[in-house]
């Protein structure tokens, strides 16, 4: 049996309806070690598994051509597709910095 570990991502959600603020929501997801998991495809098995609401861009050419799946990431403007999670790592996201926020992680292009 492979070797499973945990990763944490804190995704910066956008208001709900009556709230001022964005807020921070923890997600942990489990990975094998060896796995190869991506950012994006992370958020992913989020959307699909634990919470349907997390607005991103889930197309992605996972070229670094397309852009559709840029956002902050631990601080820095980077593509979600060529992140490749580290088990035991936490991972801070947010929508990209300087372009208006739609919802969640999704912005104006």
């Amino acid at each position: 049996m492979a070797e499973q570990d945990f990763v944490i991502i804190q995704a910066l959600r956008s208001p709900a309806p009556g709230e001022q603020a964005p807020k921070i929501q923890e997600y942990r997801l489990t990975l094998k070690k060896d796995d190869k998991t991506s950012l994006l495809q992370a958020l992913e098995e989020i959307y699909q598994t634990q919470d349907d609401t997390l607005a991103f861009r889930r197309y992605c050419c996972g070229l670094q051509f397309c852009n559709s799946c840029m956002m902050r990431v631990n601080g820095k403007n980077t593509h979600a597709c060529m992140i490749m999670l580290e088990p035991g790592e936490t991972y801070k996201v947010g929508p990209l910095s300087g372009h208006k926020v739609i919802r969640d992680l999704i912005v104006e292009m």
